[in-house]
């Protein structure tokens, strides 16, 4: 997917992220900043700079809490995280997530532990690498990306700078890796590997002994070892 631009511009919102709020492309031309809307290979917004000032543009996932809670819970969340990254190692992008709403309240309605919270949050800064601003709501979304895009430089100066960066082949650690965080996520995939050694042990391991490894309590436990010992059943939707 290619992002094409005929004039400078401040920021591209992804064009999904538009159709579900078009407040956030309101409060931006409010401001005097330049807009553009098209698909985006990752995040929802991209903040751009003047390739010369020594500053990356900022690639943008925002989230609600409840989307965080929720992509937490469907394993999403790390699948978004790996593109992110992929998106920015390819175009030299800074990434970064911002999480909208105060998340004491999934404790309080949802019965969400904090440490769970915490620690996905924790991952995404050390394991990712990506930066995570907590903003208040959408209005102070609004306005930290408002004064961040224009701390980036003059309308005029910015543009796109595609660097051709040679990808590196994946080696059979990097695959084995890949393999585990399919199934387990960034964090539990390390802890299992050291634990286990080999894809095949984890593969064979009865659910007391995945209950082992550090993190992996007795419902984490059985959901993985469901993956490898439930048989696979064709659908009519994987049909068509």
């Amino acid at each position: 997917m290619s992002i094409r631009l005929l004039t400078p511009v401040d920021i591209i919102i992804d064009s999904r992220e538009d159709s579900k709020n078009p407040v956030f492309k309101e409060f931006f031309k409010a401001s005097g900043l330049k807009i553009s809307i098209q698909p985006l290979p990752a995040g929802d917004f991209l903040l751009l700079t003047n390739p010369d000032s020594g500053k990356k543009p900022v690639l943008i996932e925002r989230k609600t809490i409840y989307d965080f809670a929720n992509s937490i819970r469907d394993n999403r969340l790390w699948d978004q995280a790996r593109l992110l990254v992929e998106a920015s190692i390819k175009d030299n992008y800074q990434p970064f997530i911002v999480i909208e709403g105060y998340i004491g309240r999934l404790v309080k309605e949802r019965n969400w532990s904090i440490q769970s919270l915490l620690r996905a949050i924790d991952t995404l800064m050390l394991d990712f690498n990506i930066p995570v601003l907590n903003t208040t709501g959408k209005k102070s979304t609004i306005a930290w990306i408002i004064a961040k895009a224009k701390s980036l430089g003059r309308t005029e100066d910015k543009r796109l700078l595609r660097l051709r960066v040679e990808k590196k082949p994946l080696t059979i650690n990097d695959k084995i890796l890949y393999v585990a965080e399919s199934f387990a996520g960034p964090v539990s995939a390390r802890r299992l590997l050291k634990h286990f050694k080999t894809i095949r042990n984890i593969v064979n391991a009865s659910i007391r002994e995945l209950m082992l490894v550090e993190g992996i309590g007795e419902k984490r436990a059985t959901e993985i070892y469901q993956i490898f010992n439930t048989e696979w059943r064709e659908v009519e939707e994987d049909v068509k």
